[in-house]
């Protein structure tokens, strides 16, 4: 038995391990509301839009010209080494480039050929069908 005038000596954790479970799954819940996407891209429309039936990796580039690759903002050094660290997974890899209309068709071909150079071989623009 303890007596009332002796000194607590332990440190009772169960109070922070709650606290932290509790901000973990409000972090996990506000990222799931927010989604993995970087920036807004508008994309082209077009009359003839086939629908993608597969998982392909995504790459987006927006008006400034920044990269994103499935949603997380990327350098085109970045880029090329996912997409390496991808084609090793899955060697028939899908790549969509959503890029936004307002985006120079040069800049645009420049993130084509450099995926075609690593080995990407299914290559698509996406655009928004009207």
């Amino acid at each position: 038995m303890r007596r009332d005038d002796e000194l607590i000596t332990e440190i009772n954790v169960i109070p922070l391990v709650d606290i932290v479970l509790v901000i973990l799954i409000i972090f996990l819940l506000v990222a799931q509301v927010m989604g993995p996407s970087v920036f807004k891209v508008k994309l082209p429309e077009a009359d003839n839009a086939d629908p993608s039936k597969s998982s392909p990796v995504t790459v987006w580039i927006n008006q400034e010209g920044q990269l994103a690759l499935n949603g997380y903002g990327v350098t085109k050094e970045e880029l090329v080494e996912s997409i390496r660290k991808l084609l090793e997974e899955n060697k028939d890899l899908q790549v969509i480039v959503s890029a936004d209309e307002r985006v120079y068709y040069g800049d645009a071909v420049k993130i084509l050929d450099l995926l075609k150079g690593e080995g990407v071989n299914r290559l698509a623009l996406q655009v928004q069908p009207k």
